[in-house]
């Protein structure tokens, strides 16, 4: 059992100018397409996306571009480093597709970076080697975290959720319009800040976006040079208790590459496992054809599945209907059909599924319902992982608010 607290406070560093942070603010880098990379970055020479999302003239490196970016800002005092370790409160007010209007509130503090088997950080998705390669580089080229990993915490006593909201009831050290919400910011020092960090920490926090940043984090801890080394032992997070009423995770549908597939040839070969649903509202998922019909599809009970390959054992992962979709339909009955495993797109949107799959832009598409809080929760203790794209926690954290330097840390 390690004495080293799980979350503590951090000497963040911000953009010093409140009044910039609607031009300077940027969502996750691996949410921005080519286009709102573009939109970004016109937005404003010091929006974050030029060094979180780096680019370089053919031939250059765009992570020594982000280490020199970075240099530039701090040179010309548009970065400001706080003296004193704090929590960094964020309430974010947006939209969501349903229409609904979410308040989420969370803090940034720094969350020890280390391997899952120590039991205090519980994955819930399964992750890919290129994205973390890419932030590895850019930790090295930096000395920084820049996007945060996003982290709920249990708060079974509601503790954490009571002190943030306490912190939301004072005056905002900046407020702003940006990424299509509102965003309010407070600085948090002293004993109120370290109450913050022993309240988010009292239990083991499960990741809900951000496994590539953290486990890159772990790896980089240990490669770290040494002037950064107790600065790498931990990572930026952004921590929000398990009782903030505002959390909403939006499904990930699947738009499945290739030329359209035959509805009736899909239907025919999808028999043994699904019956159509009588509504959309009673379906295991949705798929989407050329011909623009949308069949709802419930699993049929007591479905033979012994043969599927790749569908987890363990219940908690196996009954999702994300895995369902990946491992049953898409990589069983599409695979099938198609000669082999297709490629696939992910997007949050409904709209867009539909338009790819009725626009014969691809094989067929697939709607999923969102997956639940519980079951996220249920998947991380019993130590599986959901397939990758399993989850899109709404609205996004936005990068810009603070970051995080190893020089320095202690």
């Amino acid at each position: 059992m390690t004495s080293v607290p799980l979350l503590t406070t951090f000497k963040g560093e911000h953009f010093a100018d409140q009044a910039t942070l609607p031009r300077r603010l940027a969502p996750p880098y691996d949410v921005i397409g080519p286009s709102q990379r573009v939109a970004l970055s016109a937005l404003d020479p010091a929006n974050i996306v030029h060094v979180d999302l780096p680019l370089a003239a053919e031939g250059g490196d765009p992570y020594l571009v982000a280490a020199q970016t970075l240099a530039a800002w701090r040179a010309a005092g548009t970065m400001a480093r706080e003296a004193a370790p704090a929590a960094y409160v964020l309430r974010t007010t947006a939209s969501l597709p349903d229409g609904s209007v979410r308040s989420r509130t969370g803090a940034f503090l720094a969350l020890s970076a280390e391997p899952f088997a120590m039991g205090r950080v519980l994955p819930h998705e399964k992750t890919h080697a290129g994205p973390k390669e890419d932030r590895r580089r850019l930790m090295h080229a930096t000395g920084c975290n820049l996007s945060p990993v996003f982290v709920l915490a249990p708060d079974a006593s509601g503790e954490l959720a009571s002190l943030l909201a306490e912190v939301g009831r004072t005056a905002p050290w900046a407020t702003c319009e940006a990424i299509g919400a509102t965003q309010e910011v407070w600085i948090v020092e002293g004993a109120a800040a370290e109450r913050i960090a022993r309240e988010a920490g009292a239990a083991p926090v499960y990741i809900a976006d951000g496994h590539h940043r953290f486990e890159t984090s772990v790896l980089f801890r240990d490669e770290a040079p040494a002037a950064w080394r107790q600065g790498a032992a931990r990572t930026l997070a952004h921590v929000v208790s398990f009782q903030d009423p505002g959390l909403a995770i939006l499904p990930t549908h699947r738009i499945v590459q290739g030329a359209p597939l035959s509805r009736e040839a899909f239907l025919a070969a999808a028999q043994p496992y699904f019956t159509l649903a009588p509504d959309a509202g009673e379906a295991t998922l949705r798929v989407l054809f050329a011909d623009c019909a949308e069949v709802p599809l419930r699993l049929r009970p007591g479905a033979d599945l012994s043969a599927v390959r790749d569908l987890p054992p363990h219940p908690a992962v196996r009954d999702l209907a994300v895995t369902l979709s990946d491992a049953l339909v898409i990589r069983g009955i599409a695979a099938k059909l198609m000669r082999g495993a297709p490629a696939l797109g992910y997007t949050a949107d409904a709209a867009e599924a539909r338009a790819a799959a009725c626009g014969a832009e691809c094989a067929f598409a697939v709607l999923l319902p969102p997956t639940r809080m519980d079951e996220v929760r249920r998947v991380a203790d019993a130590g599986q992982v959901m397939p990758q794209k399993s989850t899109f926690f709404a609205p996004k954290i936005p990068t810009g608010v603070v970051i995080r330097r190893f020089e320095g840390e202690d």
